[in-house]
This record gives structure tokens, C-alpha cells and sequence, in this order.
């Protein structure tokens, strides 16, 4: 890292590469490198404190390197960069100095990831300091690396951040972390956490930066299951104590969020009174328990809220249902929330304000993103840039929402995407299942999702029971069901679109990373005659392989106690991981495959792909097989992910795009 930048100005940074309006067509010829090339901006500029800057990761000679804009001069900065690597993750230290770390990008494989590291510069290029080593730095001198995270800022004074990091607890089961106060101009830290209650996973800071909260996570050693712990002080130096435990496989572990700017008042996520949905309530010191509801939402969970450190204010949340919406407990926000909705109509608008400034980053399934400045006194909206103006003026493909019922009655959400320009009539559809099963898809642009909804396929996202973020009764509902109701819950989906009419029945495939590979092999195992191909990227293939491949990370205290309860326990659930295996099944199998993975994967090692692939092709299945070397759970090279687009393509196309 070079500590004397160049100076450059990028005054075309602020220029009209994302207007409100673009031309809008179709555009099957889109090159398939367009969707996967990484943006040619770093995310969305970040504004800082006092509102008169913003931060930027800007292209110079095919790196993003880190500029500061004066947003009344329109002066421009580039303040950190090196020839050997992208600046990453910028946080503004206080309103003259910052902080970041850095990345290979998209450059090399996963493997070959050894960025990382902690910087910090001034904005005028100077006071330039290396706070932590590069993963790089670290293997060359055999050093273990110890990552900082960054907490939060601790005043527009101070040179100082609050970061967390585990060093004292890197050997715990369950994780163990500590608070240090790290000054950026002398890389010193002050330990804040040594008295702590011991093992603890995360914490809150008060608006004093007093640590006043502790969440702990323990092995019950009465019956091995896992137990939350949050313990309470009233200040520094004060005596921790213990308010609140339960067991994480009952669902009725909280999140502390923050205090109100009161440094009394605790907010916390959870579910209590038999309620599905995690919301949003303050504490009840003196009953030990959740005391007002502060937010809820009928169909999705809410575990964060939004602070505004200036205003002293809690402004509000975020509901992620299956359209992502902000709810807004401070009149301004809203009023301002009201306003830039109005100009991106049906479009994710998210701002950072401060002053008279606002950083406007609108994005949607149609659109990867595009930065905006509204000037609130001026009342005008500027754009700034397009991450990736190579798709302006191309209407890429809608991303609805749907609903349908599962065959023993549970509602199912599911996103279908339909091929923009295209009659809903008879169409090819890929069921794309989604990874985990302990997650979920979000509405918002999909590389891979739109490529194929470009080529003419309707694409089918289901969120199947075992999917997060809607309710506990909606995760549970999938508990040991791999291959039973989860399967199903995907199968119902695809014949909710037959009987509709929008899908053939002849040209249907089933696609998925991880979980959505295993979905694929046993989809392909349970309903042959519906899935005329599939696409197993990452994916397990014998569900009782989590819990004996000692090489993979799916192991410890998590596995053993939740991980047992959603996906079996291999001490009693024998007969059920036999009968829901991909590989004790695959006989049943007629359709042919593509299956790719990644040598360095240890979510789902190697060895998952390479006995079905084994067993398919004795028995004279017809298998199509890649692995990615130097790859984990996933792509992180853009010519391997660009080369993945087409082959699936390639694939999709050979057996199902064609009318029979």
C-alpha cells in the first residue's frame, strides 16, 4: 500500500450516467459477460458526517481506488490506491479521515483471496497508516491473521473507532469476542471488554461508548443443546448481570439492537407471547422481558433497526417480506422517503442524509443500481453514476411475486420472473432453488436470473418451508423435511405454473447451488417425469455427508444440536437419511445433469460431486461435470462466473429451449 496518491480529479464521476428515464426494450443479445462483470462502481458513495463529502470507489487502471468528492466544490480526490489491489469497504472515521480495508475483487479465485488488512488516511491524502496486515502479510510471516471489524465511529473529534475482534477467543466453540478502542492515526488499542461475563458472540455500546450489553452462546452441558445468555450492566465498572436466556432451537433468542439515546432505554428484536414474526420491542428491566412493541410486520420478520447519530434519533427499520419496505418511526425520514419514492416508482430506495445532502442509491430486480444526490434545500436530484451502464436503455426481465399452496395446505411465496416481451403462454421454466435451506432469495438483481430470463425461460424462485425471514412456523415447518414437504413445496410450485398455463409441462428444469443442488438431484430422484434436465452447482448430495465429512465446516456444537434438528440426527435418523439420500437414490434418475464444484469448497467438499457424478455415470446417466479449481462454496472469479452463465445457458438451451 502507497501512502502519496497521485492526485486526480474525477469530476465525470458526477455525471449523467444514470438519469431518472432510460429507453426501455428487450434484448435477448445482451452479451452473457454484461451480467456478470463486476459494477464499475463500488457500491454507492458514502456520505460523510458532517454531509459536505462523499466517499467513492472509483475505476482507475482496472482497480477501484478510494476518491473524496466535496460535494460544494465538486473538487475530486483519489486519496488511496494501489496497482495490486481494489480499496474496499471505506468507513468514514470522522468527517476528515478514513477507514478501509482491501480486496482482490473478482480478479482470482477464492483460494487466491489474501486481502483484507485495515487502513486508515485523512482526505487530503495524508496521516496515511496501516493499521492491520493483509491475509497476504500474514502468511508470509506465518503469522495468524487477526481481523478488526469495525463497530462504529466514536465522535466527529476523535481519530478513534470501536472495533471487535476474537483473538482472546478464536479457540471457542461458539465464538468469543472482545471491544477495542483503535486509535487510526497510531494503530494503538485499549481493550474495553476485560471484565466481561465470558465467551460472549456480540455486543451493544451506548451513546457514552460504555459497553453495556453481552450476548453469550453455550453448550447446555444437562443436554447439549445451545443456550443464549445476555447479561446487562448499568455503566462501567458496574457488576454484569444476567437478564435473559433461552434455547436457540425454541426460536425465543433475542437480538439486542441499541440503546435510545436516553442510554436507558433498550431496544431488542425477538418473538414473545407465542408471536411468529421476530419484532421490534424495548426491555422491561425491572420483569426481565420484552416491555413495548416498537414495530412488527404481518408477513416478515424485523431484527434491525436504523440510527441517526446526529438527530439523536432511532429513524426505523427495515421489513424484508418478499418486497423489501422501510418503516419509518421519525416524520422527516419518512416525509424524505415519500419523496425519492416518488420519482423511482416501484424501485428499493435507500439514503444516508446528513445536512442538506442526501446520497440516494436506488436499485431493483431490473436494475443493478444507480446513485442519485438530492439537495433538500434546492429540492433537486442529480445523478451520479450507474454501476453498470452497460444494461441502461435494456429492460431486463420483471422479478413478481406469487403465491401458491403446497399440497397439505402451507402458503408458499415465490418470486417468477417472466421473459420480458414474451406471451405468459407455454413457456420453458427453470425451478431455481435457493441455498441453505436456512435462507432465503430477495427481490433485486440476479445475474444468473435475468441472464436466463433474457434467453426466454421463466424462472421460479420458490421460498419453501425451512426459508428464513418469514416467521418461525414457516423455517420449522421444513425441519427433516430434505426430500419430503421441502421437495414438494418446489414441485407444487411448478405445477401451479402448468395448470396456469404459463409453463410447458415438457420443458421444465430444476436448478440450484448448495441446498438448490441437492433440490435438483432429488427432485430429479422424486418427480422424474416432471424435470426434463438439471443443474447441481455446490451441491450436497447425501444429507447425512454434513454431519461425517470431517474436512467440511459443517461441524461443532451448532451441527450437533440445531444442525440435528433441520437436517437429522445421525445417531437415530438412520432410516430417514436413507431414504432422502441423492446418491442411495440416484437409480431413479433419467434426465441428464450438469454438476460443477469447487476444489477448495469445505461447506460442501468435493467429494458430494464426485460420487454421484461416479454413480451416474456407471449406471450410463448422461453427465455433464466441471470443477472450478481454486473455488470454494461458489464463484468469485468473474471469467468463472461469465463462463458458468454460459454453460448453463448452453445446457437450458440443448434441453429444454426448444418447442418439442
Amino acid at each position: 500500500m502507497r501512502k502519496q496518491i497521485s492526485l486526480a480529479l474525477i469530476s465525470a464521476t458526477i455525471a449523467a450516467l444514470g438519469g431518472v428515464c432510460f429507453p426501455a426494450y428487450a434484448d435477448k443479445s445482451i452479451p452473457v459477460a454484461d451480467f456478470f462483470k463486476k459494477p464499475q462502481y463500488g457500491g454507492a458513495p458514502i456520505l460523510s458526517p458532517d454531509g459536505k463529502n462523499i466517499a467513492v470507489l472509483t475505476p482507475r487502471n482496472g482497480r477501484f481506488v478510494l476518491a473524496v468528492i466535496n460535494l460544494e466544490s465538486r473538487q475530486s480526490k483519489v486519496i488511496a490506491s494501489d496497482p495490486d489491489w481494489d480499496i474496499g469497504r471505506p468507513f468514514w472515521v470522522n468527517n476528515s479521515r478514513l477507514a478501509f480495508s482491501v480486496t482482490r475483487g473478482s480478479d482470482v479465485v477464492m483460494e487466491d483471496q489474501d486481502g483484507g488488512g485495515l487502513f486508515a488516511v485523512n482526505i487530503d491524502g495524508t496521516n496515511f497508516r496501516k493499521l492491520l496486515m493483509t491475509i497476504k502479510e500474514a502468511k508470509t510471516g506465518q503469522k495468524a491473521y487477526k481481523p478488526f471489524s469495525v463497530v462504529k465511529r466514536v465522535s466527529n473529534e476523535s481519530n478513534d473507532l470501536i472495533v471487535v475482534n476474537n483473538e482472546r477467543g478464536n479457540d471457542a466453540a461458539l465464538g468469543a469476542s472482545d471491544l477495542f478502542r483503535l486509535d487510526t492515526t497510531t494503530g494503538r488499542t485499549k481493550l474495553l471488554t476485560f471484565d466481561n461475563p465470558g465467551k460472549v458472540g456480540s455486543w451493544v455500546v451506548d451513546h457514552d461508548l460504555v459497553v453495556r450489553i453481552a450476548s453469550s452462546n453455550s453448550v447446555d452441558p444437562d443436554n447439549k443443546r445451545i443456550k443464549q445468555t445476555v447479561y446487562y450492566r448499568d455503566g462501567e465498572g458496574q457488576p454484569w448481570k444476567q437478564i435473559y436466556q433461552a434455547y436457540h432451537d425454541e426460536g425465543n433468542t433475542i437480538n439486542p439492537l441499541t440503546f435510545d439515546f436516553d442510554n436507558k432505554t433498550l431496544l431488542v428484536a425477538g418473538r414473545f407471547n407465542g408471536q411468529d414474526k421476530e419484532a421490534i420491542y424495548t426491555w422491561d428491566f425491572a420483569k426481565q422481558t420484552a416491555g413495548e412493541m416498537i414495530a412488527d410486520h404481518p408477513v416478515a420478520d424485523l431484527n434491525d433497526v436504523i440510527v441517526d447519530e446526529k438527530r439523536k434519533k432511532i429513524v426505523g427499520t427495515l421489513a424484508e417480506g418478499m418486497t423489501a419496505e422501510m418503516i419509518y418511526f421519525d416524520e422527516d425520514y419518512a416525509k424524505i422517503d415519500a419523496t425519492l419514492k416518488a420519482s423511482f416508482p416501484g424501485q428499493k430506495v435507500n439514503f444516508s442524509w446528513s445536512g442538506n445532502n442526501i446520497v440516494v442509491f436506488v436499485s431493483g430486480d431490473q436494475n443493478v443500481g444507480k446513485v442519485y444526490l438530492y439537495d433538500i434545500s434546492k429540492k433537486s436530484l442529480e445523478p451520479i453514476y450507474s454501476l453498470k451502464p452497460e444494461l441502461e436503455g435494456k429492460k431486463l426481465s420483471a422479478q413478481q411475486v406469487i403465491n401458491y399452496t403446497a399440497r397439505d395446505g402451507l402458503n408458499i411465496p415465490a418470486y417468477l420472473t417472466l421473459p420480458e416481451g414474451v406471451p405468459a403462454k407455454n413457456l420453458p421454466l427453470v425451478a431455481y432453488v435457493h441455498g441453505g435451506p436456512h435462507a432465503r432469495d430477495s427481490q433485486g438483481f440476479d445475474p444468473l436470473l435475468q441472464l436466463m430470463a433474457s434467453r426466454g425461460y421463466a424462472v421460479l424462485q420458490p421460498q419453501f418451508r425451512m426459508s428464513t425471514g418469514f416467521g418461525w412456523k414457516h423455517h420449522t415447518a421444513g425441519w427433516k423435511q430434505w426430500g419430503l414437504a421441502m421437495q414438494d413445496d418446489v414441485s407444487d410450485g411448478v405445477q401451479h405454473l402448468i395448470k396456469q398455463g404459463i409453463v410447458d409441462k415438457n420443458r421444465v428444469c430444476i436448478i440450484g447451488a448448495s441446498y438448490g443442488g441437492y433440490a435438483t438431484m432429488y427432485g430429479l430422484i422424486k418427480d422424474p417425469d416432471q424435470y426434463k434436465c438439471g443443474i447441481n452447482w455446490v451441491g450436497v448430495t447425501d444429507v447425512k455427508m454434513l454431519f461425517t465429512v470431517t474436512w467440511s465446516d459443517m461441524k461443532g456444537p451448532v451441527m450437533d444440536n440445531i444442525g440435528a434438528k433441520m437436517h437429522g440426527d445421525p445417531k437415530t435418523d438412520g432410516e430417514y437419511f436413507k431414504k432422502v439420500s441423492a446418491i442411495d437414490n440416484a437409480h431413479k434418475i433419467k434426465a441428464p445433469v450438469l454438476m460443477a464444484y469447487g476444489s477448495e469448497d469445505i461447506r460442501v467438499p468435493l467429494i458430494h460431486g464426485e460420487k454421484m457424478r461416479d454413480k451416474l455415470k456407471a449406471q450410463g446417466n448422461e453427465v455433464e461435470w466441471m470443477v472450478f479449481t481454486g473455488e470454494g462454496h461458489g464463484w468469485a472469479k468473474e471469467s468463472n462466473r461469465i463462463l458458468w452463465g454460459e454453460t448453463v445457458v448452453r445446457f437450458l438451451d440443448k434441453y429444454i429451449g426448444k418447442n418439442p
